[in-house]
């Protein structure tokens, strides 16, 4: 259940009995309080189901660095598995359909294609962690936004909506700032998802903008992660839900490494007509979100783009 404000941070203790069962007195007092928390900061924390120990935190953040130590020419697509990049001391890769276990047995043999090394053997270990991360994920990310239908009114959509959901699991690291020179690790930005989940190493830097234009850095407890909202849960929900517009912040000498579950869709977003009324008169035009991603230059380093993409 939501109990908690952690430093300017509301809680969700998704390891609780039947928190994400619905209809339960858990899923319902979580429901409440899920709403609360996207509406007004866009984000909140979530503790991860039991399933996960707590000890494979410790294990696939302790791959991240044979993982991003590798001299691999890869495909020129952001939407590709091993696609890396660099900005800013930045470098990442992904996976698309992060939650499949087919996508990263793929994602492994496009890297290492001999499939006899030291390092494949460590890296499938570890692929089964980042399955088991990416699975934990999505059930929460179907959770949570099942909940915010059915808080709306408008939960017999859930189900086609979900169908029309795909993940894009993508691996981050950032260099430390006194080899950068910098301490900007990612400038202000909201994301061009529906909604993404990020888990992080023990390194601080994310920092998430508050309603009153103040910067909260997020200090997570163990076995969480952060949920937050995107550009294109705030156009389907006509302004009920906040995006997050967060950041990166570089001040720990150390390498910062995280992970992330971004949702996409697959169709055409566009407003339920129960989310229009007086005082929420409709403001988006219904568009196609990949053609959305495909229009925007830099998908992470901008705000609000979805508003400026099909506002009425």
């Amino acid at each position: 259940m939501v109990e908690t404000w952690w430093p300017g941070f509301p809680v969700v203790d998704f390891s609780k009995v039947d928190c994400l069962k619905p209809g339960t007195s858990s899923w319902l007092s979580a429901r409440k309080d899920v709403c609360r928390a996207l509406e007004e900061l866009g984000c909140f924390m979530a503790i991860l189901p039991s399933k996960v120990p707590p000890e494979l935190h410790k294990t696939i953040f302790n791959a991240f660095d044979e993982l991003f130590n590798f001299p691999v020419d890869t495909p020129d697509n952001p939407l590709r598995a091993g696609y890396v990049t660099s900005r800013s001391g930045q470098k990442t890769f992904g996976i698309i359909n992060g939650t499949n276990p087919q996508e990263n047995q793929e994602f492994t043999h496009l890297f290492w294609p001999n499939g006899i090394t030291r390092l494949i053997h460590l890296f499938l270990l570890h692929s089964e962690t980042a399955d088991l991360y990416a699975k934990v994920m999505a059930e929460i990310d179907e959770a949570v936004t099942r909940m915010v239908f059915e808080n709306y009114g408008v939960d017999k959509y859930h189900d086609d909506h979900f169908r029309s959901t795909f993940y894009y699991l993508r691996f981050i690291k950032y260099k430390e700032p006194k080899k950068l020179g910098v301490d900007v690790g990612l400038r202000s930005h909201t994301d061009k998802t529906f909604s993404s989940i990020l888990h992080q190493n023990h390194v601080h830097g994310l920092e998430i903008n508050t309603k009153n234009d103040e910067w909260v850095v997020f200090d997570p407890l163990p076995s969480s992660v952060i949920f937050m909202a995107g550009d294109v849960f705030q156009v389907w929900s006509n302004d009920r839900v906040r995006p997050c517009r967060h950041r990166v912040t570089l001040k720990e000498n150390e390498v910062r490494y995280s992970f992330g579950l971004f949702s996409l869709h697959k169709g055409v977003i566009h407003v339920p007509d129960e989310l229009v009324d007086k005082d929420h008169p409709l403001r988006y035009k219904p568009f196609n979100h990949l053609e959305f991603l495909r229009a925007q230059r830099d998908l992470s380093e901008t705000e609000y783009a979805a508003k400026a993409y099909c506002a009425i």
